[in-house]
């Protein structure tokens, strides 16, 4: 494994914020007036003004007293998550300073811009104001910022201890899990309402289990296997690389994975969707095959790969990965007609497709993309392409996830989207900001 070189502590990285891009501080407005665009655009279309005072002040009181719904829930957590980008924006064009400064701007700024957006709603017939989507929208800018803080921190104390890359493993052990256990609560083509998909979550959750087909445990969905599989890889060289043993690495990992997919999968009754045995089993073997495909090769890749030959590996192999799960479900798209049909419509306006839904899959959706992304750009912050023009910093990730999304036009039942384009983009540019931040630096460059 290589060892960096040593680091200062956590708290004093954040402070200096080691290798803050000066571009990045000379567009620092730009970028935050970017995503307030993204805000408005999310909160604001579909605007239709009215202004007569008295029906501005009907929904005035509709929105100091609203009704709670399950739908509000679904919201709610819609809410939490864009304004944790915010939070996030905030803190990674911050200039110096110190952190618990910097955090409680990006909260007060995160509340001021929601209040801005709920008021404005009050002057529309087609959008609804209400002091849940204030206190949600708070919190998720809190959540963002203080999310920023906790991986900046972790990454910098890791710094100068082992790890197979440079950068700790559990970069990319813990963001593919979180992307797997997204993917796995709300499959991308398993999102069908069953009939008895009513009442509260514990309702459903019981109807579910007791409309639990057994013979389900059969239908294996194959393709999964080789989406999960790298999850378990990843795990274990995550453990690795803290002195766990690769053998009890494998079977804390083998476990885990039982137990995460069996129960991410019962979940599937409380959100309305059929639970599917096979689903579970496939992902959990998957998961540990992974783990015990570590076993047997990562020893050896240690010893036979050194330097740059090191992640210039990973990277032929992460980003196939990533491919695969743009290529879902593996049916080819067989007509020229049919491929360029989607370029039409509205895809390349941000939100404009999750906008309209109102299901926790337009929640997962930009979590799996978040996180999918962010490993390749941790990557590349410390093994660059090339150090300077258009093959560095995440400019190789701006392309890849471009080429991504246009593979989705080659697949039957696929359409494009900019919002996971945006999404996976800053994914990777988080993930290269906060290694930046954490004091790591570039070791070398994987072209030779």
């Amino acid at each position: 494994m290589r060892r960096p070189p040593p680091n200062r502590t956590g708290r004093a990285a954040l402070k200096t914020t080691p290798g803050f891009p000066e571009a990045l501080d000379r567009f620092r407005v730009a970028i935050r007036l970017t995503y307030v665009g993204v805000l408005f655009l999310a909160t604001l279309s579909w605007f239709d003004i009215d202004g007569d005072p008295a029906s501005v002040a009907r929904r005035l009181g509709r929105a100091l007293d609203p009704n709670v719904s399950a739908r509000d829930a679904i919201d709610g957590a819609r809410n939490v998550l864009l304004f944790a980008g915010w939070g996030l924006v905030w803190m990674v064009t911050a200039a110096p300073g110190r952190s618990v400064v910097i955090l409680r701007n990006a909260v007060l700024t995160g509340a001021g811009l929601s209040l801005t957006v709920e008021g404005l709603q009050l002057f529309s017939t087609s959008r609804t104001a209400s002091v849940l989507d204030l206190v949600t929208n708070t919190v998720g800018a809190l959540l963002g910022a203080v999310l920023l803080v906790v991986l900046v921190t972790g990454l910098a104390a890791r710094r100068g201890e082992k790890s197979f890359m440079g950068i700790p493993a559990s970069v990319f052990g813990v963001s593919s899990a979180l992307a797997l256990m997204g993917e796995a609560l709300v499959p991308l083509y398993r999102q069908e309402l069953q009939a008895w998909a009513s009442g509260g979550p514990l309702e459903r959750l019981s109807r579910g289990m007791s409309e639990f087909r057994w013979g389900s445990i059969g239908e294996w969905p194959i393709g999964d296997g080789l989406l999960f599989l790298p999850g378990g890889f990843f795990a274990v060289a995550a453990l690795a690389e803290i002195g766990v043993g690769y053998r009890r690495a494998a079977a804390w990992v083998g476990a885990g994975g039982v137990l995460m997919f069996a129960s991410v999968e019962v979940a599937h009754g409380a959100l309305g969707i059929e639970v599917l045995g096979g689903a579970a089993l496939v992902h959990a073997v998957a998961f540990g095959a992974g783990a015990v495909l570590a076993i047997r090769s990562l020893p050896a890749f240690t010893m036979a790969y050194r330097g740059a030959g090191r992640p210039r590996l990973l990277l032929g192999l992460y980003a196939p990965w990533l491919l695969l799960w743009g290529l879902r479900p593996y049916a080819p798209e067989t007509t020229l007609g049919g491929i360029l049909t989607k370029f039409g419509g509205e895809w390349w306006i941000p939100l404009r497709f999750l906008g309209g839904r109102f299901d926790m899959f337009s929640v997962v959706d930009v979590i799996v993309a978040f996180f999918l992304f962010l490993p390749l750009g941790a990557l590349l912050a410390v093994w660059p392409l090339r150090r300077h023009g258009a093959l560095g910093t995440i400019l190789p990730a701006v392309y890849f996830a471009t080429l991504v999304e246009l593979s989705q036009t080659l697949v039957a039942t696929r359409t494009l989207d900019i919002t996971d384009v945006l999404v996976q983009i800053a994914g990777a540019a988080i993930g290269w900001t906060i290694v930046r931040r954490a004091g790591f630096r570039p070791y070398g460059e994987q072209l030779p």
